[in-house]
């Protein structure tokens, strides 16, 4: 299972064309563009799904009796069986991790959408090509499935649909995107 996810993931960056390492900025980058009205409000819509506490569930007394079931000898927040779909970009073979990076945030925004170090940056992001040349990722409702599959524990047949109404997070269609090139590269 591992196996196979890391190998999506590098058929994801090939075929988006990055060369390694991919960096994950964190949904903590995200926010920064991604919480106001004007923008759509994504990043509030993400803190409140189960996308966000996918690793806080790794911790529960639930997680510990499916990883008692499944016969795994560590704990489920040290699995990698576990990890790989409960914390971003672990299961990308070239993963690195900006400072503000926080796998207990769980499945962040780059699990969908891939690596932002490359796209971040608003210049980039305000043209949806160049953003996706640079890495962004604009999901498809098979790239769920990696996760969402018969192989998990606590599998639910996946309906796209359904869920995604439960994760929508969209951009305002009124926004206007307007670059600022002076931004804080610090943040």
């Amino acid at each position: 299972m591992v196996k196979l996810i890391s190998a999506i993931f590098l058929i994801l960056s090939i075929a988006n064309g990055q060369d390694s390492p991919n960096i994950y900025a964190g949904a903590q980058r995200c926010q920064v563009c991604h919480e106001t009205p004007e923008m759509g409000n994504q990043h509030a819509n993400w803190v409140d799904s189960k996308h966000a506490k996918a690793y806080e569930t790794l911790l529960g007394e639930d997680a510990l009796a499916i990883a008692k079931e499944q016969g795994m000898t560590v704990l489920p927040s040290e699995s990698p069986d576990c990890l790989s779909c409960h914390v971003t970009g672990y299961n990308d073979p070239n993963a690195e991790f900006g400072e503000k990076f926080e796998k207990e945030s769980g499945i962040q925004c780059e699990s969908c959408h891939g690596a932002g170090e490359l796209y971040r940056k608003e210049i980039v992001m305000c043209d949806k090509d160049q953003a996706i040349a640079n890495g962004l990722i604009i999901p498809k409702p098979e790239d769920c499935l990696v996760c969402h599959n018969e192989k998990s524990p606590r599998y639910k047949p996946f309906d796209y649909d359904s869920f995604y109404k439960k994760i929508a997070h969209t951009k305002n269609p009124d926004f206007k995107c307007e670059t600022d090139e002076d931004e804080d590269e610090e943040w």
